[in-house]
């Protein structure tokens, strides 16, 4: 109802109302002056409602009220419905899985929802919503998901220092940053001349020992890493030469080895080979190379086994009877595992085949930005957050193998034949007696 009804209604009724009135034309000039004052007086009251006001500018002045500004981007819905997202998730405490998961769900849909997209396939509906907010106890496929302690590759960082060759008993220290412990993955490369022979990683920290029982020629790469059955441990080992040979049967583990004292295959885990384990926390490595009877190994191992004691001889350093010459570079060796990191959570995103209007299309990479920034400010204090972007990816298996291109030839083996001296016929004034003879 105008305000001229609302006066007209009121009035006497000796006074005319009809259109044709002057006081009708009176009033309805001042009716038009209540009615614009009544817009200002709601547009200022919508001003001050978070889901009723109706410009980027008194949105933006209510955000900034929490701490959030506005993206160049993003527009009157989209930043409406992060802000409503990002309150939602404070005021459930912001830190637990089920809090994130809700902001996560909520902030994707909601920019859907204004740029009439699809992010993420599958997202839209309760169902899709309540699998999320449930996982990882809820049975349904859910497209996102929030991983607690992420898997983190970690690589030997005193091995790379120079470059993976280590002589014998050469020795470092790896640290393993994750929650529990870990099985490493070993590569070793040959050296030239057979030095890589009979080689043995030992951690000294628990005792776990993997080793070849072969020799490995120059450039050969032998790795051990988990089987594709591994077990509930991931300790099951598989061994290849070269990337497609399998050589799991001349690889052995032992897990209660001691500096020292000998060992033979019979000693080996009887399950078969495994990896050795990273310890959480700080472990002491060794490269050691024994003597196996059967195996060869001139000049390259060592018939006893080093003990504690035992280094390379350092001039001015070693102790007598303590020490070995250094025998040169023996090996070129690698190890990698994967720790799980502490207090650390990702979002999983997956971005398979979307739909996004052509004129949004660009936007994508600010998207994942956006809520990767909010994320940031959502975990407990030193928690570390991560958006993971799957994309749709199509993959074809290919194996590609380099053959060295030179040929070693085989020793060349004679009998012992007799030592004879060279003749030389003689040359009139040149030949000195006894030094040629006559042709």
């Amino acid at each position: 109802m105008s305000a001229l009804d609302r006066i007209l209604e009121v009035l006497p009724p000796i006074y005319p109302i009809d259109e044709s009135s002057v006081m009708h034309q009176f009033l309805d000039g001042v009716a038009l002056d209540l009615d614009a004052a009544a817009e200002d007086m709601d547009r200022m009251r919508r001003t001050h409602w978070f889901e009723l006001a109706y410009r980027l500018v008194d949105l933006e002045k209510l955000a900034a009220l929490v701490g959030v500004s506005r993206r160049s981007w993003e527009t009157l819905p989209v930043f409406r419905g992060r802000v409503r997202a990002l309150v939602d998730a404070r005021l459930d405490g912001s830190v637990g899985p089920e809090a994130i998961r809700t902001f996560v769900y909520e902030s994707l849909t909601s920019i859907e929802q204004a740029l009439n997209a699809v992010l993420v396939p599958g997202l839209a509906g309760r169902d899709a919503a309540a699998a999320f907010a449930m996982e990882p106890h809820s049975p349904q496929w859910t497209p996102l998901r929030l991983v607690e302690n992420p898997d983190r590759v970690a690589r030997s960082a005193a091995l790379a220092a120079r470059g993976g060759r280590v002589p014998y008993l050469y020795r470092w220290t790896d640290t393993n940053h994750g929650i529990d412990a870990a099985p490493v993955t070993v590569t070793v490369i040959g050296r030239s001349q057979g030095r890589t022979a009979m080689p043995v990683l030992v951690n000294l920290t628990t005792g776990h020992a993997v080793g070849y029982a072969g020799v490995l020629q120059l450039g050969q790469r032998l790795t051990v890493g988990p089987a594709d059955d591994a077990g509930p441990d991931g300790r099951t080992a598989r061994a290849t030469l070269d990337g497609d040979q399998d050589v799991t049967a001349r690889v052995f583990s032992l897990s209660e080895f001691a500096l020292g004292r000998p060992f033979a295959l019979a000693d080996a885990d009887p399950a078969g080979p495994l990896l050795p384990v990273q310890a959480r926390g700080t472990n002491d490595w060794i490269y050691v190379s024994g003597a196996l009877y059967g195996v060869d190994g001139l000049d390259a191992t060592y018939l006893q086994l080093a003990d504690d004691a035992l280094r390379e001889g350092v001039f001015d350093t070693s102790t007598f009877d303590n020490a070995v010459y250094p025998s040169g570079i023996a090996a070129t060796v690698q190890m990698e595992w994967t720790e799980h990191e502490p207090a650390a959570f990702a979002i999983v995103v997956p971005r398979g085949v979307v739909a996004v209007p052509r004129s949004s299309a660009d936007l994508a990479g600010e998207i994942a930005e956006a809520i990767a920034a909010d994320l940031g400010d959502l975990h407990a204090a030193g928690v570390r957050s991560e958006l993971v972007l799957q994309p749709f990816t199509e993959r074809q298996p290919a194996r590609a193998k380099v053959t060295l291109p030179w040929v070693r030839m085989p020793e060349q083996l004679a009998s012992a034949g007799e030592r004879t001296v060279l003749g030389v016929g003689g040359a009139f004034g040149e030949s000195g007696f006894g030094q040629a003879r006559f042709e």
